[in-house]
């Protein structure tokens, strides 16, 4: 087993994460470019290549801007270092596969962790991040061909499938919820999150997709209660463990949404799913 192929998955994900730092710290701010120099996010000094080096440059400061002194986010590490793991874990899945098929994958990693950051620190899921990913998803399923293995969606219609499956099922909920609390107990970034899963996972994969997200966000919501001392109906980051179902999916593939409970609930539902397509296709 050739050591190099990982070596380099990881470099790009440290990449990766750092650009997912960079986006999650000044998208949700107006006032900061998207592009342009770095500063330090406590005092506001220019930075230098060696202050912004992915996980180098936080050791070589201790954790603390060497301008002011204050300690710098535990967050930036973390996220370049969890980008690193992921892209090396993925590579496994897909290197038997076309490279194109690996690095689409890595995109929605990339991708999906920075909606989660986002989410996670701001409560907030931009659109367009929503569009741009299920354009690249849409572009990929005219243009490449079938997926047996369901490393991507089979085709138009299982992407478009996927999302009406994800969409749907969700804005049910998000109508169920209003319905029931008589105020948004459900973002609507949520329903569109769930159509980006499901362009990306295909109708063969986004009901286990959904399902682990779901579940991730009950472990969370109960850590909070627990531990956080928050209520029940307080907010819970609920796009960031959908993102993070999905991602978990992308790396480890049936071994996860194949697995147990999961693959006999993701199985009923995908069956169901694939039910009602056929009746609003008139296939039988």
């Amino acid at each position: 087993m050739s050591i190099l192929p990982y070596v380099l998955a990881a470099l790009a994900g440290l990449a990766a994460g750092w650009a997912t730092n960079v986006l999650a710290e000044r998208f949700p701010k107006v006032e900061r470019p998207i592009f342009g120099p770095l500063h330090c996010v406590r005092s506001g000094e220019r930075l230098t290549l060696g202050d912004v080096l992915p996980v180098i440059g936080f050791a070589l400061q201790r954790g603390r801007c060497r301008h002011c002194g204050k300690p710098l986010p535990w967050r930036f590490p973390a996220v370049e270092i969890f980008m690193a793991v992921a892209f090396a874990f993925a590579w496994p899945l897909y290197q038997d596969l076309p490279l194109y098929i690996y690095c689409v994958n890595l995109f929605y990693i990339f991708l999906l962790t920075t909606i989660a950051l986002i989410d996670w620190r701001h409560r907030l899921i931009y659109p367009v991040m929503i569009w741009a990913g299920c354009g690249v998803a849409l572009v990929v399923a005219v243009l490449s061909g079938p997926h047996p293995e369901n490393s991507l969606p089979d085709g138009l219609g299982n992407l478009l499938g996927g999302a009406a499956i994800g969409g749907g099922l969700f804005y049910l909920i998000y109508l169920i919820a209003l319905a029931i609390y008589r105020r948004r107990a459900l973002g609507f970034g949520d329903v569109l999150l769930a159509i980006l899963i499901g362009a990306m996972m295909g109708y063969y994969r986004v009901a286990a997709a959904l399902f682990l997200g779901s579940v991730l966000g009950g472990v969370v919501a109960i850590g909070f209660f627990f531990v956080g001392g928050k209520r029940w109906r307080e907010f819970i980051p609920y796009g960031t463990t959908l993102c993070l179902g999905v991602v978990l999916i992308i790396i480890w593939g049936q071994a996860i949404w194949q697995w147990g409970p999961f693959g006999l609930i993701s199985f009923f539902l995908n069956i169901v799913g694939l039910y009602v397509i056929n009746l609003l296709t008139g296939q039988h």
